[in-house]
């Protein structure tokens, strides 16, 4: 009778030990993904800025500019579109005009 306590006991461990490890990865994996998602989202200042961070069509841009764009365009919004998003952030005429470029990009 001790001998199958004692086995109920350690089969118990085994598997709060296997949960304890399932729980821990599917933590990490969620923060690494989220991490990721934070990263490309930062990723996208203009068309954030033009669209509005609620707007889903910012990440229609984003996925045109990741798959489809030039190399060119690509390293351009890479290395100054930071610096572009602050730049027009408070001009909703030229955030119009490029709005409606970037719409072309999309549909």
């Amino acid at each position: 009778n001790m001998a199958l306590q004692q086995r109920g006991q350690d089969m118990s461990l085994m598997g709060a030990n296997a949960q304890a490890r399932a729980s821990s990865q599917a933590g990490m994996m969620g923060a690494m993904g989220a991490l990721g998602s934070a990263g490309i989202a930062a990723f996208c200042w203009v068309a954030r800025e033009v669209y509005g961070s609620h707007n889903p069509q910012w990440l229609l841009f984003r996925q045109w500019m990741l798959n489809d764009s030039s190399n060119w365009f690509f390293d351009l919004y890479v290395k100054h579109g930071e610096k572009f998003a602050k730049f027009i952030s408070n001009k909703p005429k030229l955030k119009s005009i490029i709005r409606k470029w970037m719409d072309t990009k999309i549909k």
